[in-house]
């Protein structure tokens, strides 16, 4: 069978006061149509498929139109809760979608962890794999607070307790397998930041009770692992089975220069596949990547102001578009009428002017290590982006393929030293 992976939907997002209504509607339809076009069996989405716990009725519309839509196409379609849905809203047709093929994990359930195991078939009804649809997990579903705890011994605790629920609900899926003529291949949900992610503007910072990060030996081998909450699509694992799909449309400027995708796995062929060791190498099957159109014309500019005005009467807006421009203004002198004169070259074209920001030639490197001043304070992490900040002469390409590469190496840091770990 075939699956496709996405997440992040944010469905009634206002962006600086735009709605992106209208993006969400082309992007479904892109989709339905990619499911007919690919024969896709289930739809993954990993979390947030709402922005905020109380959408927009239109959001809600969109939400219950795509089930119909699925179920018209006898396409399963999961659903798995993310920090920023709401349980109560999710759980109100919950046990009514449960008809139409759509299945809704929206809080983790402790008691019936067999619950979270789901069966997947084909369009012909033949069960195809299982997958563990682990939504996000709050705290006090996972976890028992015992008094007297160190901050250590909390963050240590719930890391136990996340993993062991990981481990739980992989084990029901797996005891389910061992009362089939041929095991299955098992798949799993997640919706966190694990060690190893890049995240955007447009992310907000999740914290898993005391967690910043989740290692990725938390989890256990799921032959795929489908991730939500970080926008960019990325994989945090070096085989590749561990993914974010990232957002289907760009939630922050910063966003612009990656690639929109949803990742479509081919369970024939899951169990036979050696994952590419390169990183960056051209992704083989049963993992295909397909890109996602922009439905929405966007474009991030940074320069001084004439530069800028050179740059804004460059660019090429498509037709019957409207273009949402934010611009960085480099200027070592205060400019009083930065706005206003940024207004008057955009006057007359298909341009609105959302953000406008003011930065130093120097301001990077003055910062840097502004709010943080000792190495004892900072991670690993802190110490790179803060040094990779200063670099001005560095292009977001290039800090974006500098970034990839140092968190493949603190990932193999990290399982290499666990695995001495486990030896000694």
């Amino acid at each position: 069978m075939k699956i496709l992976h996405t997440s992040d939907w944010h469905l009634g997002q206002h962006f600086m006061g735009k709605s992106r209504q209208a993006e969400h509607k082309a992007f479904i339809e892109w989709l339905l149509a990619l499911i007919d076009a690919e024969a896709i069996d289930a739809v993954i989405i990993a979390g947030d498929i709402f922005d905020t716990g109380s959408p927009p009725s239109y959001a809600r519309e969109m939400y219950h139109q795509l089930v119909l839509d699925m179920t018209a196409r006898h396409c399963q379609l999961i659903v798995v809760a993310g920090n920023h849905d709401s349980v109560s809203m999710l759980n109100e047709s919950k046990s009514l979608l449960t008809y139409l093929e759509a299945h809704v994990s929206s809080q983790a359930n402790i008691d019936e962890i067999a619950s979270h195991v789901v069966a997947l078939r084909n369009k012909q009804g033949e069960q195809a794999a299982w997958l563990c649809a682990v939504p996000y997990l709050r705290p006090k579903d996972v976890v028992t607070s015992v008094a007297g705890q160190s901050e250590q011994d909390k963050k240590q605790s719930l890391l136990q307790q996340i993993q062991g629920f990981y481990n739980g609900v992989f084990q029901a899926a797996r005891e389910k397998n061992r009362h089939l003529d041929r095991p299955l291949p098992i798949l799993g949900t997640g919706h966190l930041t694990a060690v190893g992610s890049q995240s955007s503007e447009s992310v907000r910072d999740l914290y898993v009770g005391t967690l910043e990060a989740l290692p990725a030996n938390v989890f256990p081998m799921f032959d795929y692992l489908a991730l939500g909450h970080i926008h960019r699509a990325q994989a945090i694992s070096k085989e590749g089975r561990y993914r974010y799909s990232g957002s289907p449309i760009p939630l922050s400027f910063d966003e612009l220069n990656r690639e929109k995708t949803v990742t479509i796995i081919d369970t024939v062929l899951l169990a036979k596949f050696t994952f590419a060791e390169d990183l960056f190498a051209k992704p083989e099957k049963p993992l295909r990547f397909v890109s996602i159109p922009r439905f929405q014309a966007m474009q991030s500019l940074t320069g001084s102001l004439g530069e800028l005005t050179t740059q804004i009467d460059q660019l090429d807006v498509p037709d019957n578009q409207t273009l949402w421009l934010e611009v960085t203004v480099v200027a070592n002198d205060y400019l009083s009428d930065v706005h206003k004169r940024l207004l008057e070259t955009i006057e007359g074209k298909p341009i609105e002017l959302l953000r406008v920001m003011r930065k130093s030639s120097q301001e990077k490197k003055q910062a840097a290590f502004a709010e943080r001043q000792t190495l004892a304070e900072l991670t690993v992490n802190d110490v790179f982006e803060q040094s990779l900040a200063t670099q001005a002469d560095i292009n977001e390409n290039d800090k974006s393929i500098l970034t990839a590469l140092f968190n493949q190496c603190v990932f193999e840091l990290d399982e290499a030293n666990h695995a001495q770990e486990s030896n000694q």
